[in-house]
């Protein structure tokens, strides 16, 4: 069973019983149980990971689109809205647009 711990800075750990107690046959009654930790968390905002993270947390607005009877396309629209302002801009010149490829 694996459990959230909640540390100080908002960092927190993954944790879980020890192999040893998980073997034990007194592994339900024990008030000694060890646990092991499996990874730490670290909050994305303080995190050097940042530009890799941030386009995990944009806002996605997915619609299914039926073609025909066996066809259906999922677009994103807050992407296709995006990519129209940026490709406006690019053609008219005005204005710059943060991160435009």
């Amino acid at each position: 069973m694996k459990k959230v711990n909640k540390m100080k800075n908002d960092f927190g750990s993954i944790s879980r019983l020890s192999e040893k107690c998980r073997k034990c046959p007194y592994v339900k009654t024990c008030n000694h149980k060890e646990m092991e930790a499996l990874a730490y968390l670290m909050p994305a905002t303080d995190s050097i990971l940042q530009p890799v993270i941030q386009p995990m947390m944009k806002k996605k607005d997915l619609r299914n689109i039926k073609i025909d009877e066996n066809t259906t396309v999922t677009i994103d629209l807050e992407g296709l809205k995006e990519q129209m302002k940026k490709d406006f801009y690019r053609k008219v010149g005005i204005g710059v647009i943060k991160n435009a490829s």
